[in-house]
């Protein structure tokens, strides 16, 4: 009930928490929010206006998708929400917007015309390659650092298993982002154990 009527002060929050935890290096990825399962899709009405059909790895689904910048420490840098359809490189910029870093992606982040576009601004977009592209050489701590993108994964299955990101109880568009707002808060303030990451520094 408190979640539900104090939406804006817990995103006023999570917005307050993130500032201030950039850092040189950051991780980028996506998750998805189902709002009911595929079964009830034609009967849910309540998150109409925001949820839409989407598809990841694992298939189908209704819903949104939280989008987070991690950095080394686990904190999240930046974050955003979007519709379930929306793919994952049309948030880019606006996450890491009047920011400076090396940034990692998986594949869906391949884009040249995106890496010129973060490269003007500071921002060095570092993907692997698909198997049809041409090899990128890549130093070793750029390796390093790619392989490392299992730690957003984790910080991912935290917010789900321990705060709760995933709910089908909401009945209104406050109430459900009220629920993120306060379980990205739960987990900036209170979760100490945070995955964080051993950076390798370039050699000369």
């Amino acid at each position: 009930h408190l979640i539900n009527r104090h939406q804006l002060a817990l995103h006023a929050l999570h917005v307050a928490l993130m500032k201030g935890q950039g850092t040189q290096y950051l991780w980028i990825d996506s998750t998805t929010l189902p709002v009911c399962k595929n079964q009830r899709i034609q009967r849910h009405k309540s998150l109409v206006q925001i949820a839409s059909r989407g598809r990841n790895s694992m298939g189908w689904f209704y819903g949104c998708k939280l989008h987070i910048v991690m950095n080394q420490f686990g904190e999240i840098a930046c974050s955003a929400l979007s519709n379930g359809h929306l793919a994952d490189i049309k948030m880019v910029e606006r996450l890491v917007k009047e920011m400076e870093a090396k940034l990692y992606g998986d594949r869906g982040y391949i884009s040249q015309e995106l890496k010129s576009r973060l490269k003007e601004q500071g921002i060095d977009l570092i993907t692997y390659h698909r198997k049809n592209m041409q090899a990128i050489q890549l130093s070793e701590s750029d390796k390093y650092h790619l392989k490392q993108r299992n730690k957003i994964e984790t910080l991912f299955s935290l917010l789900k298993g321990q705060y709760n990101l995933v709910t089908s109880k909401a009945r209104s568009v406050h109430g459900f982002l009220g629920g993120i707002y306060a379980s990205l808060c739960a987990y900036q303030l209170i979760y100490k154990n945070k995955p964080t990451i051993q950076i390798m520094k370039s050699s000369a």
